[in-house]
């Protein structure tokens, strides 16, 4: 046995007198995962006979059940994005009777914010635009903080709660719109960081152009995900649009802004020669040239992400552990003489 006489017991401590992982122990004693018998068994004998309590915290103080905290964990802040994000989840989380922390994801991998929620005694996590490891996740499970992750960057593991959009019905809405407005060339604009929504946006693209427009190439140009694009890749639009009229499709709002606006300075014109349309309906810069785009409703995603936070909270079960609300084409001059 464990010597635990001069302190209370710890979740390693019952893993390793189980002879398992502390992931694996946190996972039997919170009536997670697939174990067998002979697991479960050792976890748990093991947790009765350290005297393991997952309600104490590590300095052996009872921990309060809910402090009425929704912690919202963003990959980074500013951006309309971000700010629409932190707006409808301070919104919903206000009306619900809770109050909203901000914590920001750092590249340090000795930050410890997972720790900082367990010790806050947060009702609820939503996780913005990152996808959290299976560590931190085990980590929150143990305290009994229900968690939900909002337009997760990669694919999730079974039973994580997610919301995001129908992003590859929305790339199939561009490639309608591009295609109904007799663009006979096309362009997908995006970045290296080939995340789970923007690779769902191209998919969609492809798919309603191979069903509308029959062996038509769609062309793949670099950019990055806060706007940047070489000039290489300018150059080659130009290039394309010298004997067809050519549709872009950008991965952002942001990318398409740029593409618009160096289209113009080589002197091609927008929508005649080359249409741009992007993603997200961020809003505007001052003097921008009125963006087509395909709207996610970001507010009323991160809305919800507070709703299922919440109703994990009270043990409500859920139909849907991944949710999508629908996208929205919006055509404006960037595509659009009329």
């Amino acid at each position: 046995m464990s010597d635990t006489t001069d302190r209370r017991a710890s979740l390693v401590d019952v893993a390793q007198a189980a002879g398992v992982s502390a992931s694996t122990a946190s996972r039997v004693l919170s009536r997670r995962g697939d174990y067998s018998p002979a697991t479960r068994r050792a976890v748990l004998d093991a947790a009765a006979r350290l005297g393991y309590d997952r309600d104490t915290t590590a300095r052996g103080r009872r921990a309060q059940t809910d402090q009425r905290l929704v912690e919202l964990v963003l990959g980074g802040l500013g951006g309309p994005w971000s700010h629409q994000v932190i707006v409808g989840a301070h919104e919903r989380a206000f009306a619900l009777g809770y109050d909203l922390v901000l914590t920001k994801e750092r590249d340090d991998p000795l930050d410890d914010w997972p720790g900082r929620i367990a010790a806050r005694r947060s009702s609820g996590v939503v996780f913005a635009i990152i996808t959290p490891t299976r560590r931190q996740l085990d980590l929150i499970a143990d305290f009994a903080v229900p968690s939900v992750v909002l337009d997760p960057r990669a694919d999730t593991e079974p039973g994580v709660v997610t919301v995001g959009a129908t992003n590859r019905q929305g790339g199939r809405d561009a490639a309608h719109h591009l295609v109904a407005q007799g663009y006979e060339r096309f362009v997908f604009a995006t970045s290296a960081l080939r995340y789970r929504f923007g690779r769902a946006r191209e998919q969609g693209f492809r798919e309603e152009l191979a069903r509308l427009a029959p062996g038509a190439e769609v062309e793949v140009i670099d950019a990055d995900w806060i706007g940047g694009v070489s000039r290489a890749g300018i150059d080659r639009l130009v290039a394309l649009s010298a004997d067809a009229r050519l549709g872009v499709f950008a991965v952002n709002d942001a990318v398409a802004h740029t593409v618009v606006s160096a289209v113009l300075r080589s002197g091609r014109r927008v929508p005649d020669d080359i249409g741009v349309m992007g993603f997200d309906d961020d809003p505007r810069p001052p003097g921008g040239m009125p963006l087509t785009t395909v709207r996610q409703p970001i507010h009323e995603m991160a809305a919800l992400a507070v709703d299922l936070v919440d109703r994990l909270g009270r043990g409500e079960p859920l139909a849907d552990r991944q949710v999508e609300l629908p996208t929205e084409l919006v055509v404006r001059r960037s595509t659009s003489a009329a």
